[in-house]
């Protein structure tokens, strides 16, 4: 018994009609549109924890709680962008890791941690 063959083979054949490629691919980039900013604020706290690690290995960072503006500039608490707070602890054989806590002022719970251990540097 041969099987049946329909007169029209494309409606055989099932998949997604325009309009709902169309709906998800706006679904999709709403979403993507709506991460965006998020990419931002990772990126900028990565430059601002890369920039206080340097400072850091050379000796010249400040300790405590170091406000810093949007462009990563140290200013007055009431005018910052960000709050980092560096923790510095010297381990065995001459080396320290360097714990920063950089939060947005704005949004106190989206805080990211960077962390690094590095040679002491010397003592001016």
């Amino acid at each position: 018994m041969k099987p049946f063959r329909s007169l029209f083979p494309w409606k055989s054949l099932r998949g997604f009609s325009l309009v709902e490629s169309a709906l998800s691919i706006g679904v999709l980039s709403f979403g993507f549109l709506a991460l965006a900013p998020l990419l931002a604020l990772g990126l900028t706290s990565a430059q601002i924890a890369a920039t206080l690690i340097e400072q850091a290995k050379q000796g010249t960072l400040a300790t405590g709680t170091i406000y810093l503006d949007s462009g990563s500039n140290p200013c007055a608490s009431n005018q910052a962008a960000y709050a980092v707070l560096g923790t510095s602890t010297p381990l065995s054989a001459g080396t320290t890791r360097l714990a920063l806590r950089v939060t947005p002022v704005g949004a106190p719970g989206s805080a990211r941690i960077y962390a690094d251990v590095f040679p002491t540097p010397p003592t001016p």
